[in-house]
């Protein structure tokens, strides 16, 4: 799979590159998601243990503090794109790992969508 990293001007390939990345903490297979939004409680939401293919209900601003998005929430899941620290991105739920590591299901503004750990954003870890 090719990694791609995008800087403001262009998308880059980066395959053979030593791009830098923002990491997560090591964690085991996914767990649950939480696909609850902001003032919506948890009952009230769906959680699965599998990369589920939930349908957003919304979108909500965050921005990227440089980092992968990847296909499932861990940071052993393979790269779809690399963010730019700065990059405004949109979440629309989340999900713990079997590890407790808080992962947001984000959108980029190329249209990109895959998770990201938490610490890789400005929403909340």
């Amino acid at each position: 799979m090719q990694k791609l990293k995008r800087g403001a001007l262009a998308v880059v390939a980066a395959v053979g590159f030593g791009v830098a990345s923002g990491t997560a903490p090591a964690s085991a297979a996914p767990a649950t998601v939480d696909t609850a939004a902001p003032g919506i409680s948890s009952a009230a939401a769906t959680t699965s243990t599998a990369n589920p293919g939930v349908t957003p209900l919304a979108w909500y601003k965050t921005t990227a503090l440089g980092g992968p998005i990847r296909t499932c929430y861990s940071s052993s899941c393979d790269i779809v794109v690399y963010t730019y620290d700065g990059e405004p991105i949109h979440w629309s739920h989340y999900a713990y790992n079997s590890a407790g590591n808080r992962w947001y299901y984000v959108k980029d503004s190329f249209g990109y969508t895959g998770w990201t750990y938490c610490g890789n954003v400005t929403a909340p870890c």
